[in-house]
């Protein structure tokens, strides 16, 4: 019997056989992307290994269904956590890891789901996060190195002043010198601090995942913040504060104390130089006077009679002003000059 009319149209029974075909096709293909995983089940049951090549697949239709995973890493950011440090200090801690689907077969008995995985992740990874915490004191937590108490030769000294000793310095300039230096063992790894703590954490977080086989593997763990807690919180900052305020006083200090300094010696140069000019000028002066008395010598010498009457003009201007009261007598020698009107004869003005 024909399926096609004599018009050329196709019957209404092929059309039903091949929407038959397509919808069995489209129960029984389905694809995997590059970064999917699938696990197919049979009535709940798994049945054969996990897919992970990309491409066309092919399962029963209607009795068989496709459950499919990421193949990445896949982020967790689980709640904060408060803790107690081994030096009993609260701290409210924030953590965040990265993880991936190992075994699909497993995750899917042991999970199903990726939310449901977030889920025991933050038991799993909290418990290690306590765990951890508690071995090690605060500071062990929170530093990393012994970098802030060590003197780096490459970083440029914060009092460019030889006269200082290193160790008052480094008390100043350094926060936290007070804090004892990171365990370290005999060849100088450290045997605590933040990335000790950290690669504790990841293996007992990977430790308690092993245990329970989820088909998780644990790719790595990061501290993300460390808080103190509210009530202590206050307290902190004010031992912040405190610790700055000897900081900021310690250099008020050594600045005072250098002023002072530059003072004295600017004192002591300006004293010096000061005593020079004067050791300067009385030996300028010595020499002048020294010179003069020379000139004089030698005036005296040439012509002792005028040097003597100059003498008595100059002796005669210093005694003598406006207001003054002179009688002579006609002996005198002023008496003789002026009577002459020149210059009188020399036993006349002899001094007497």
């Amino acid at each position: 019997m024909s399926t096609v009319n004599r018009s050329g149209s196709v019957t209404l029974p092929v059309v039903i056989a091949i929407a038959a075909l397509g919808f069995l096709a489209y129960n029984s293909l389905f694809t995997v992307a590059e970064w999917e995983q699938a696990v197919v089940t049979q009535f709940g049951a798994i049945k054969g290994e996990p897919i992970l090549d990309a491409g066309l697949h092919t399962k029963l239709p209607f009795i068989q269904q496709v459950h499919r995973y990421d193949r990445r890493l896949l982020r967790w950011d689980g709640r904060e956590t408060t803790t107690i440090t081994r030096d009993r200090k609260t701290i409210v801690i924030d953590v965040t890891a990265r993880w991936r689907i190992e075994d699909a077969r497993t995750f899917l008995e042991a999970i199903g789901s990726q939310e449901l995985a977030a889920t025991r992740l933050n038991g799993i990874i909290e418990g290690a996060v306590k765990d951890e915490i508690a071995k090690y004191d605060l500071f062990e937590v929170v530093r990393s190195s012994n970098r802030i108490l060590e003197r780096d030769p490459n970083m440029p000294s914060l009092i460019d002043d030889e006269d200082f000793l290193e160790d008052e310095e480094l008390d100043l300039a350094t926060m936290g010198g007070e804090t004892p230096p990171l365990s370290v063992d005999a060849t100088g790894n450290y045997i605590a601090g933040r990335p000790v703590v950290i690669d504790g954490i990841l293996r007992e977080a990977r430790n308690r995942l092993a245990s329970i086989g989820l088909g998780i593997h644990l790719e790595d763990v990061l501290i993300k913040q460390v808080n103190y807690s509210a009530a202590i919180e206050a307290n902190v900052y004010a031992q912040m504060n405190a610790e700055l305020q000897k900081i900021s006083a310690g250099f008020r200090s050594i600045g005072r104390e250098r002023a002072e300094r530059r003072l004295g010696e600017m004192e002591r140069e300006l004293a010096s130089i000061q005593s020079a000019a004067v050791e300067t000028a009385e030996r300028i002066r010595g020499d002048a006077e020294a010179e003069a008395i020379r000139i004089y010598a030698e005036a005296y010498n040439e012509d002792p009679e005028f040097f003597a009457f100059l003498r008595t003009l100059q002796a005669y201007e210093k005694i003598l002003d406006r207001n003054s009261t002179l009688i002579l007598g006609t002996d005198s020698p002023l008496y003789g000059l002026l009577k002459a009107g020149g210059l009188p004869a020399a036993p006349a003005i002899r001094a007497e």
